[in-house]
């Protein structure tokens, strides 16, 4: 996966409210009822922060297991960096 931080406290504000937006336009365009639209948008918002922050991306090795699962809690990640195969070749 490609994430955006390391946790959530990494990812821009105005991304998660961008995100949150078109989560809640989505829905109210699929007829959605007015009091369905906060709970069922908070379930995938919190979805897209687990699939965009390093930590809480599900481990390649065990689908059971977050990433955080396998580096324990005397590993902390401060920084990452991440290769595209292709990337920069002209």
């Amino acid at each position: 996966s490609a994430p955006l931080a390391i946790d959530k406290n990494g990812i821009d504000k105005k991304i998660i409210d961008k995100e949150l937006e078109i989560i809640k336009e989505e829905l109210k365009n699929s007829g959605k009822k007015e009091d369905m639209i906060d709970k069922i948008s908070q379930g995938k918002l919190n979805k897209f922060i687990s699939d965009n922050t390093l930590l809480n991306q599900i481990w390649i090795m065990d689908t059971k297991k977050k990433v955080k699962d396998i580096l324990g809690k005397e590993i902390k990640v401060v920084d990452f960096v991440r290769f595209k195969v292709g990337e920069g070749i002209e």
